[in-house]
């Protein structure tokens, strides 16, 4: 029986083989996953017999095919926590951390109580909200029942005291109040984006959350009409984009009477959100 220090070094010679440039940092989150901890623990018992060879090997075998690591492991850490995963919803990114930050800040800075995360999927965006805010509700809705079903198992795994209600339907379709503070990261991969996008996201991940008809704008167009009607006054908007379409967006937001937009970068200087605060609306 090989210890931790063979299998973590075969893991790693396996996806580099295979052509993986992240090899290193994979074979760290297969093991550490396994292992139940972190890795920096399991560093120090390099020299252990590792009684989980076969679970190891297992999960090797499906990332090679492509699975997305985060469907192996069947979770994501997102702003520091980890969200269950898999075919069902959209890997968080790393990215969308910027957006919650920004919405994390207008709250704040408002004193808003009610947030609404539109579309969703793994509620990684409006659980974080619940957690690391002082909102007092915050609903998570989408129009798929089955990625719902992931967003209550992470409810229950994360923030099982805090106050998450689950709304199913299009949009703004199940919302029966206005809110203080609606954040939505929606399907904006355009058809010719899609077609070119890496095949293990094309393959794996659900098309429902990422492509969107008028060239990726279709939702934007749909948010920026509608979200005045369901926002209280003093509250705020806050929407994820594509590092090209903030001029558009922000267009669509204009033409909606919406003033003092705002777009926000990620930590690699990309455009990755616009803002609009709801007291500033003259529509």
């Amino acid at each position: 029986m090989s210890n931790w220090g063979d299998v973590y070094r075969n893991t790693k010679k396996a996806l580099l083989s295979a052509g993986y440039p992240e090899a290193e940092a994979e074979a760290k989150v297969i093991l550490a996953h396994v292992y139940g901890g972190d890795f920096s623990q399991l560093h120090v018992r390099f020299f252990d017999t590792c009684p989980y060879e076969r679970q190891v090997e297992e999960l090797l075998k499906q990332r090679l095919t492509g699975k997305p690591l985060a469907y192996v492991t069947g979770e994501k850490y997102f702003y520091g926590r980890p969200f269950l995963v898999d075919e069902r919803v959209l890997i968080p990114r790393f990215d969308t951390e910027s957006v919650v930050e920004a919405a994390l800040l207008l709250a704040r800075d408002r004193g808003l109580r009610t947030a609404l995360d539109l579309c969703c999927g793994s509620g990684a965006i409006g659980i974080t909200l619940s957690l690391e805010g002082a909102l007092e509700t915050v609903y998570l809705s989408d129009i798929s029942e089955s990625a719902l079903a992931v967003a209550r198992r992470n409810k229950e795994m994360l923030a099982e005291d805090r106050d998450i209600r689950f709304l199913q339907g299009d949009l703004f379709e199940p919302v029966t109040e206005k809110i203080d503070l609606i954040v939505c990261n929606p399907p904006y991969i355009s058809n010719g984006d899609y077609k070119r996008l890496e095949t293990q996201v094309r393959e794996y991940e659900p098309a429902l959350a990422l492509w969107a008809d008028h060239d990726g704008y279709a939702f934007y167009e749909r948010l920026a009409a509608l979200s005045p009607r369901y926002l209280n006054a003093g509250g705020a908007l806050v929407l994820e984009i594509g590092d090209t379409q903030a001029e558009r967006v922000c267009a669509l937001l204009k033409e909606s009477g919406f003033v003092k937009i705002k777009t926000g970068y990620d930590l690699s200087g990309k455009p990755r959100f616009v803002s609009a605060p709801y007291s500033d609306y003259e529509g």
